[in-house]
Order: C-alpha cells, then sequence, then structure tokens
C-alpha cells in the first residue's frame, strides 16, 4: 500500500512540475518572438522630409484658404452694417488682395497627379512631364534605374519644374490620400 500510495504521489508532482516548466518555456518563446519582432516593423506612418514639406504646405494653403474665405465674408458684412465708415471697409477689403495673389501663385504651382497601378517608368515620365514637372523624361528614367527605387501607385502632390531628384523622392514616397487629393484640387479650383 505505501508503496502505491509514493509512487502516485511521486507520479503526480512529476506531471505537475512538467506541465509548469512546459508552460514556462512557451511564455519565454512568445516573448523572444516579441523582442525579435519589436526592431523590424516600424510603430507608425514614416514620412520623408519632402512628404512632411508637402503636407505642411498643403495645411497651410487649405488654412489660408479658409481665413481668405472668412476674411472675405466679413468684408461682405461689414460695408453692410457699418455703411459711414468708409476707411474700414477700404482697409479691410485691401488687405485679402496682397495674401490672395500668392495663394494664386502657389496653387497655379501646385498638381496632384494619380499614377494608375502598374504604370511602367515611361508612362510615368510622360504623365509628370505633360504636367510640366520635370524637364527631361530619359533623365528621370535612368535615376529611377539607377535608384533601382519603383514607381508607387496613388495621388501624389507635385510643384511645377521640380528636380528629377525631388520627383523620384516624391514619387517613390507614401501617396496622400484620396481625400486630401480631393482637398487640394477643391482649395485649388476655388483660388
Amino acid at each position: 500500500m505505501l508503496k502505491n500510495r509514493l509512487f502516485l504521489i511521486g507520479l503526480g508532482a512529476g506531471i505537475i512540475i512538467g506541465a509548469l516548466l512546459f508552460q514556462l518555456m512557451l511564455s519565454g518563446e512568445q516573448s523572444r518572438q516579441k523582442l525579435g519582432q519589436m526592431g523590424t516593423e516600424p510603430s507608425g506612418k514614416l514620412y520623408t522630409q519632402v512628404e512632411v514639406d508637402a503636407l505642411l504646405e498643403a495645411e497651410r494653403d487649405s488654412f489660408k484658404l479658409d481665413q481668405e474665405a472668412k476674411a472675405g465674408t466679413k468684408t461682405q458684412a461689414e460695408p453692410k452694417t457699418e455703411p459711414a465708415k468708409e476707411e474700414q471697409p477700404a482697409a479691410t477689403m485691401d488687405a485679402p488682395s496682397p495674401t490672395a495673389e500668392p495663394v494664386k501663385e502657389e496653387a497655379a504651382v501646385k498638381h496632384v497627379i494619380r499614377i494608375e497601378a502598374g504604370s511602367n517608368l515611361t508612362k510615368t515620365a510622360e504623365l509628370l512631364a505633360a504636367n510640366h514637372i520635370i524637364d527631361n523624361k530619359t533623365a528621370f528614367i535612368s535615376q529611377m534605374k539607377k535608384s533601382k527605387k519603383l514607381v508607387r501607385a496613388g495621388y501624389f502632390l507635385f510643384q511645377e519644374k521640380m528636380t528629377v531628384a525631388e520627383a523620384i523622392v516624391v514619387v517613390t514616397g507614401e501617396p496622400i490620400t484620396k481625400k486630401e487629393a480631393d482637398a487640394i484640387t477643391s482649395s485649388k479650383k476655388a483660388g
């Protein structure tokens, strides 16, 4: 009787200790995998400096257009409410016009271009040259081949007469969303 009892206690303790060691081993393996993946995956969306500048410029343009729209409604409302003061409406009407001219110049320079999925280098170079973004299609194609980067599909914000290197940075970078592209083109049409 004593022999069987000691055997069963030993067997039960062995099973329990084995299960605990197995669980410890599995949790250690999961921790090792998490640590291994920590450096490989970016935690957020990464932007290049050109993309950040382009997004900031687009935000500034939309902010300026909003401010001009507000200033335009105020200047229209002020002459009706205070017709006796002629100096104030003249000053407020003169104020938006200097800011409106640079915005129009910037809006004329910026282009939102959609590069279709599956577009090759030649088609992309022709598209950029047709919109006056680059001057030399062959230089663009040769630089893209040298850099061994791929053209990304999507909407991109370009400026007229960019250098080939700047155009390559934009084309190989993160595209803007359709919502951002629509906002930029609608503000361009309004201006």
